[in-house]
């Protein structure tokens, strides 16, 4: 035996499972957002935050603050070097659609020592290089 839906009951049922995609794709992008993390040694010598990717967002090396802070600039120089490597090869795919495209690759610099933030630098894991504007 089967049951036929009406027109607005297949609508609203339609509405429902769609709000409840969103509902859970909601709360799917808060649990990322916080899926990343911060671990300590166990003699707190070094501490290491990384985002839900596994990007290296930040880095405490106790007593010796400025090879962090070098580590932490030569991990986004090689970050963005990596991203234009792979928009430089994106490009060759699309061809003459390549200048439609939003390709900005940049990091951010690093902060000052004497200013470093409480929190991590911004995490890019989100953010695309390619944005399809219009073909």
């Amino acid at each position: 035996m089967s049951t036929t839906m009406t027109p607005d009951e297949w609508l609203a049922d339609f509405e429902a499972k769609t709000a409840e995609l969103q509902r859970n794709a909601a709360a799917f992008r808060r649990n990322l957002e916080s899926a990343g993390t911060t671990v300590t040694t166990e003699d707190k010598s070094v501490t290491v935050t990384v985002a839900p990717n596994g990007a290296l967002l930040d880095l405490k090396i106790e007593g010796h603050t400025e090879l962090a802070t070098k580590i932490l600039a030569l991990t986004r120089t090689a970050r963005e070097q990596a991203a234009t490597n792979v928009l430089d090869e994106f490009r060759q795919v699309t061809g003459s659609h390549a200048n439609e495209l939003d390709t900005d690759v940049s990091v951010p610099a690093p902060p000052a020592p004497e200013q470093q933030p409480v929190q991590p630098e911004e995490d890019f894991s989100e953010k695309t290089v390619y944005r399809k504007e219009s073909w």
